[in-house]
C-alpha cells in the first residue's frame, strides 16, 4: 500500500508557513478584539459627565474623557497645525495654550480655512480668561512629515504637533494631550473631527486572509502528497 508522499521540500515549506499564517490570523483576531474593547471604552467615556482637568492623572487611559477647565488663555501664542482640509478647503487647526492651575494645556479650537494657498487665517478674537469644555485627545500615531515648518513669531506654524518644539516655543511644560473643544462652545471653530481609532472590521478581514492562506497551503500540501503517491504507483 502506497504511503502519503509529499516530498521533504514541500513538507518543510508547509511546516514553516502554515503555523506562521495561522499565528498571523490569530494575532489579527486579537487586535480586532482589542479594538472592539477600545471603541466600547471610548463610547463609554464620551457619554460620561465632564470632569475637572486638574483632577486627572497624566495617563493614556484618560484619552477621550470629557473635561472642563478654566484658566488664562495665552491668546498671543497660538499654534497653527498646517495642511488640514475640510470639504476640499485647505486650512489649519488652531491650538490655544491655556494655563489652568499649575499646568498648561493646548485647546484645539477647530479648523480655520486659509484665505489663500499661502496666507494664514487671521487669529480669532479670544478672551484672556476662559471657561472651556471638551474631551482629551492624544493621537495613536504621530503625523509624519518630510520637512518641519516652524517659522519664528506667532501664531506658530507647525505641520504636526511636535510636543518638545511646542514646549520650547511656549517656555512651558505641556500636558500629554490636547483638549478638543466642545462643538457647542462659543469659541469653537469648525470641529467636525473623526475619532481616529480604526474599527475591528479591518483586522478581522486580515485575519480571514491569513487563515485562508493557511487553509489553501494545507490543501496544496495534501494534493502534492497524493500526486506523490500517484507517481510512486506508476
Amino acid at each position: 500500500m502506497a504511503s502519503f508522499r509529499p516530498g521533504w521540500p514541500v513538507t518543510a515549506f508547509a511546516a514553516f508557513f502554515v503555523p506562521v499564517f495561522i499565528g498571523l490570523g490569530v494575532w489579527q483576531l486579537d487586535r480586532a478584539a482589542g479594538k472592539t474593547q477600545l471603541l466600547a471604552e471610548v463610547a463609554e467615556r464620551q457619554q460620561s459627565a465632564p470632569v475637572e482637568l486638574n483632577t486627572l492623572a497624566q495617563s493614556e487611559r484618560v484619552n477621550f474623557t470629557p473635561v472642563k477647565l478654566a484658566g488664562t488663555a495665552w491668546v498671543g501664542r497660538l499654534i497653527y497645525l498646517d495642511n488640514r482640509v475640510r470639504s476640499g478647503r485647505p486650512g489649519v487647526e488652531v491650538l490655544l495654550p491655556v494655563q489652568t492651575g499649575d499646568q498648561v494645556v493646548l485647546v484645539n479650537l477647530g479648523f480655520a480655512a486659509k484665505p489663500g494657498r499661502i496666507n494664514l487665517p487671521p487669529a480669532p478674537t479670544l478672551p484672556s480668561e476662559v471657561v472651556l469644555s471638551g474631551y482629551l485627545y492624544a493621537p495613536d500615531k504621530p503625523r509624519v512629515v518630510l520637512v518641519e515648518q516652524q517659522p519664528a513669531g506667532w501664531p506658530r506654524l507647525m505641520q504636526r504637533l511636535d510636543w518638545p518644539a511646542a514646549e520650547q516655543a511656549l517656555g512651558a511644560e505641556l500636558g500629554p494631550w490636547q483638549v478638543r473643544i466642545d462643538p457647542e462652545h462659543p469659541l469653537a471653530l469648525e470641529t467636525d473631527w473623526v475619532v481616529s481609532v480604526s474599527g475591528p472590521e479591518r483586522h478581522r478581514g486580515y485575519a480571514v486572509q491569513w487563515l485562508a492562506m493557511a487553509l489553501a497551503l494545507s490543501i496544496l500540501y495534501i494534493i502534492a502528497g497524493l500526486k506523490g503517491v500517484g507517481r510512486a504507483s506508476r
